[in-house]
């Protein structure tokens, strides 16, 4: 009878152990470059009677499979303070050099500020960690040293990934060549280093920088990029199967930032000349990634434990005539578009499909931001967030999950651009729109616009309520409270 007793209880405690062991999902976040909500045609179907001018298959799947949040924002309405801010969780006015791009060998502001990044927690947290694609905020190489372009000295490895695939600057600066692990990675054996040309990186072709060259491979072909980056991506995905690990996967896509170069074919699809424009056709691309990384996903078994976020960086281009006489609007209505204070430069796609726990073709209205994937890095990797070094990342599970919450995810926004005005803080569905009189000083702010986002989403200047004597205690409240953030560094999230 003592055997018997012995035997049931040994088997409970193997059920209890096993029950406690919570399987940590999968994580991959994908981060594009320059793409707006009107360049995803399930939005432009949404707002526009005629067809879009370029489909979207893969990213609308995505939609219908998952949440999408209907106020999600990039940090910045730029590139490289936004993947600063999605690396470390935090709004780049708290670094030294909070917009403006940021070359290969400047410092990333992380390490001298005592931040950490979502990957280290994640790879503390029993992740295999890995990074593919545009880098893009200084750090991979040290400042004050002579650049040796044949080895990075810093980069991805840098900052808590196992395995990177890396362009230091995307494909729009030197140096235009890929690196692997720090190396070189060769295009193609009988590559050398050397100086291209504007003919050779696609810029002599593009809207601007027409002349700009650099450093490079020889055998740089911009057309290339996007297939080299996403093949790597699901050979990584290929070698995850059979690990103990889960693993967290940090994608930043090439496309759609200029120049715009979109290859001949890419798995299987034509791409060149199937939209009636250059941009649309990079966005194609990007969607053909999509779908790669996906499926990559489902044949290796891992897609079912797998949390997969897609976003961008800032609003979406507007420039390409051809594609606006087809009808496509890159900010679906928005005021403003990629580099602007207004909604049409940071208000972003933001999509997170997690089968059997995200409830399919949902929405959410919750205002949120692409840093928040740092701490809800934290809650699915089970550690917990340091509050010292995150300031401005809400844990976005509850949302996923469609849990109710007594507060919102964040206090406030803030939103910044580097031309002017620079400054927004939005407060509710109030948003305050500041002038400075020089980029990065808080003295002499102006407020100039005041919008209700309930009722004028679109900014319309002529509802503008800055002069109205109804919010004049609002306006004063808020630019007060807009100074007393960003003076006292107190966090911005509940």
């Amino acid at each position: 009878m003592r055997k018997v007793i012995f035997c049931i209880s040994l088997v409970l405690n193997i059920f209890s152990i096993q029950a406690q062991k919570v399987v940590k999902p999968n994580i991959v976040v994908l981060m594009a470059d320059d793409i707006g909500l009107g360049d995803i045609s399930f939005y432009h179907k949404q707002s526009s009677k005629t067809a879009p001018a370029v489909m979207t298959p893969n990213i609308d799947k995505l939609i219908s499979e998952g949440m999408r949040f209907s106020d999600a924002h990039s940090p910045a309405s730029l590139c490289a303070p936004t993947r600063f801010s999605m690396m470390t969780g935090n709004y780049s006015y708290r670094n030294q050099k909070p917009y403006g791009v940021w070359t290969a060998n400047a410092d990333a502001l992380i390490d001298k500020n005592n931040f950490t990044t979502g990957a280290r927690i994640a790879k503390k947290g029993g992740y295999n960690t890995a990074f593919f694609g545009k880098w893009g905020f200084g750090g991979s190489w040290i400042k004050g040293k002579k650049v040796d372009y044949k080895k990075e000295t810093g980069g991805a490895l840098s900052y808590g990934f196992d395995y990177a695939v890396e362009l230091p600057e995307g494909i729009q600066n030197k140096p235009f060549a890929f690196y692997e692990n720090r190396e070189w990675m060769k295009i193609k054996s009988n590559s050398v280093l050397k100086e291209i040309n504007s003919v050779q990186n696609g810029y002599k072709f593009s809207k601007k920088h027409n002349d700009r060259g650099g450093i490079g491979d020889s055998n740089w072909d911009p057309t290339e990029a996007g297939g080299i980056l996403v093949d790597k991506t699901v050979a990584y995905i290929k070698k995850q199967k059979g690990s103990e690990k889960p693993f967290f996967l940090y994608y930043c896509s090439q496309a759609v930032h200029i120049p715009h170069t979109p290859p001949a074919m890419l798995d299987g699809n034509k791409v060149a000349g199937t939209t009636p424009g250059v941009h649309g056709d990079m966005i194609y691309e990007l969607d053909i990634q999509v779908g790669m990384i996906i499926e990559a996903l489902k044949k290796t078994g891992a897609y079912e434990n797998t949390l997969f976020v897609f976003t961008s960086d800032n609003g979406g281009l507007s420039f390409d005539q051809n594609m606006k006489k087809a009808g496509h609007d890159t900010s679906n209505g928005l005021n403003g578009s990629k580099g602007s204070i207004y909604e049409g430069g940071h208000r972003v796609p933001f999509i997170a499909v997690w089968p059997g726990v995200i409830q399919a073709n949902s929405i959410s209205n919750e205002p949120v931001v692409g840093q928040d994937m740092v701490a809800t890095i934290a809650a699915l990797s089970q550690q917990k967030l340091d509050i010292s070094k995150v300031f401005d990342s809400a844990n976005l599970l509850p949302y996923f999950k469609g849990e109710k919450t007594e507060k919102p995810a964040h206090i406030y926004l803030m939103h910044q651009s580097k031309g002017g005005p620079t400054y927004a803080i939005r407060d509710g569905k109030w948003k305050l729109i500041l002038k400075g009189k020089k980029p990065g000083v808080l003295e002499n702010l102006t407020p100039i616009e005041l919008y209700d986002l309930e009722s004028n989403l679109f900014e319309d200047s002529s509802r503008n309520l800055i002069e109205d004597s109804k919010h004049k205690n609002r306006i004063e409240n808020m630019m007060k409270t807009y100074i007393d953030v960003r003076v006292s560094k107190v966090t911005t999230v509940n």
